[in-house]
């Protein structure tokens, strides 16, 4: 399993998924995602690989980046939208091989994130995992732990379904335990403070809670 692999798989399903959805599901407002439709879902992630594939990265990241992905396609149905992700999908697949997999998890973490915001948003079902889960968590703590030891929390200790990962520098104050994917939505800013909060932590969730998310949290608990 690769980048690569795992960007045009969930390519596939979600090219699949909007193939089902009528105009009312397409105009839902994505609750993890304020201001945008699943139509605006969609417009984001073709714009980001088309993006990426045309090395047009300057603001990557930044809302603005984001929405004038969206803007751009404002006007395009989303079987236009699928359409062009179809025809360009394979280029970015080509560039996650050649770039390989350690400078290209934003793509894969991006994707990712937003099937499972965009499935919850339409009523359908996660679906079984197949390996995708396991390898963004074990890839998506590690890698934040340097961003985790500039916020000043006390250092952590993350319990996942098969592996545990330390936060910080010296012995763990208090235990985070949750499922592996719980862990991926906590630290991409899709559960809410309530829900982070009343997750399986062994001691006061208070000290910890602001500094193990990379994204603003919902007002509203989400659930998927």
């Amino acid at each position: 399993m690769d980048n690569a692999g795992i960007y045009a798989t969930t390519r596939c399903e979600l090219v699949r998924l909007a193939s089902r959805l009528d105009d009312a599901k397409t105009e839902r407002s994505v609750q993890a995602l304020p201001g945008w439709s699943v139509h605006d879902a969609f417009a984001h992630l073709v714009g980001v690989c088309a993006d990426v594939a045309d090395a047009r990265m300057e603001g990557a990241g930044t809302p603005e980046w984001s929405d004038r992905q969206v803007r751009l396609r404002n006007g395009s149905s989303l079987a236009t939208i699928v359409e062009e992700w179809e025809e360009r999908g394979p280029e970015l697949d080509r560039w996650l091989r050649a770039q390989g997999d350690t400078s290209t998890m934003f793509v894969v973490f991006d994707v990712w994130n937003h099937q499972h915001d965009i499935r919850s948003t339409v009523d359908e079902p996660r679906g079984s995992d197949d390996g995708r889960v396991a390898y963004l968590v074990d890839r998506a703590w590690p890698s934040y732990g340097d961003r985790y030891a500039t916020l000043g929390a006390p250092p952590l200790r993350i319990v996942g379904t098969r592996k545990s990962y330390l936060l910080g520098t010296g012995e763990p104050g208090a235990t985070l335990r949750a499922e592996d994917y719980e862990l991926l939505r906590i630290l991409f800013g899709r559960r809410s403070r309530a829900q982070i909060e009343q997750a399986d932590w062994s001691d006061d969730p208070a000290p910890y809670v602001d500094a193990i998310h990379l994204f603003d949290l919902p007002e509203r608990d989400l659930f998927d």
